[in-house]
């Protein structure tokens, strides 16, 4: 056995060993301690001991294996860096900044199509940038149950790089996940689709059997006053939903302040005898008949019930179908009401005068 010791400048005693030592090969040891060091538990291996007990160690495939001597491969993967415990401390990693300004650490997952390393070839639409993936145990292997993967979502180019997020999670009985949502480069949400039709924020498609279930939830604690939903725009809050006890309240601005110009509706009685009430079924449910406006027709007596133009069409040349807002005829029924009523009160007030009732 050889071995050979240096004086270190700081006066600390060090020592290179090629001793049996704790770990019965050749190995490194410092300050004199056998338990801690570096040696070779086989053949283009460098394992590191700490206590006794290997605590890393680089393999002959070049992969770095903390808290483990053995590689796993999950999904077709055997990656080059293995971190493994037996508790969240053991098995949990950390990244810390310090430093004097707004940054934190970051962890960056990339991709280039390039085929040497230190490329940056460009990649492609659909491409993967990266996945954060979840598994767990299943007896046998470690099985995906959600995950979190980034691709290229358009045509990148020099400084434009488009990208979109996908969530997916395993269902109660499938083997690999399914695709939950995803966040768009344009900042499109779609859930439960993967072909969001031109939303231009939020989009939620049903998937479930349940007869009773729904598409959104909101739901707030107590029974007092409370804004389920707001809706605002250029001109601050225009509307809102809300509910109070049992009642569910649907509301649009409607404040004095908000307004000008406010004089009587007059000759509500020959608006309404302009719409045209018909019977129809919709193409799409042949067996359900209904009352109801044809939307070109109602525009023509009260334009702002209806939404769109007639015989519109989009930029492929696909119909934009025009849509009816029942609740803004509300006002000329009212007044045509309230004319109704005037009309029948002046006739009874003249049979009054006349002796007949």
């Amino acid at each position: 056995m050889s071995q050979t010791k240096a004086q270190l400048i700081d006066g600390k005693a060090a020592s290179v060993e090629f001793s049996a030592g704790s770990v019965s090969t050749p190995s490194i040891t410092f300050d004199g301690d056998v338990n801690t060091g570096i040696f070779s538990p086989a053949a283009d291996t460098i394992a590191f001991a700490e206590g006794g007990s290997e605590a890393a160690r680089i393999d002959s495939s070049g992969r770095l294996l903390v808290g483990t001597s053995s590689a796993r491969t999950w999904g077709g993967i055997t990656g080059q860096f293995l971190l493994e415990g037996t508790g969240y401390n053991s098995s949990s990693p950390f990244f810390i900044a310090n430093a004097n300004d707004n940054y934190g650490a970051f962890l960056t997952l990339g991709k280039t199509r390039g085929t040497s390393v230190g490329s940056n070839t460009v990649v492609q639409n659909n491409d993967y940038l990266g996945e954060v993936s979840f598994a767990g145990g299943d007896g046998s292997t470690l099985r995906q149950g959600a995950g979190i993967t980034a691709y290229v979502d358009g045509t990148p180019g020099a400084s434009d790089m488009p990208g979109r997020l996908v969530f997916s999670t395993t269902a109660d009985g499938a083997s690999s996940p399914t695709e939950r949502m995803r966040i768009k480069s344009d900042g499109v949400v779609a859930i439960n689709t993967t072909t969001p039709q031109g939303a231009e924020f939020l989009q939620v498609k049903e998937t479930f059997s349940a007869s009773n279930g729904f598409c959104i939830l909101t739901e707030v604690t107590g029974t007092a006053d409370k804004f389920h939903l707001r809706f605002l725009n250029g001109n601050g809050v225009v509307g809102s939903i809300k509910t109070s006890g049992s009642t569910t309240s649907f509301n649009t601005s409607s404040d004095y302040r908000l307004k000008e110009n406010v004089i009587l509706l007059t000759g509500a009685i020959n608006r309404v005898n302009q719409l045209r009430v018909h019977r129809f079924n919709f193409i799409a449910d042949p067996d359900n008949t209904v009352d109801g406006f044809i939307a070109h027709e109602a525009q023509a007596v009260v334009p702002e019930c209806i939404t769109g133009a007639k015989d519109g069409v989009d930029d492929n040349g696909d119909p934009v179908y025009q849509g009816i807002d029942q609740s803004k005829l509300v006002p000329l029924l009212t007044a045509a009401l309230q004319e109704a009523i005037a009309k029948i009160e002046t006739l009874e007030a003249r049979l009054t005068a006349a002796g007949i009732e």
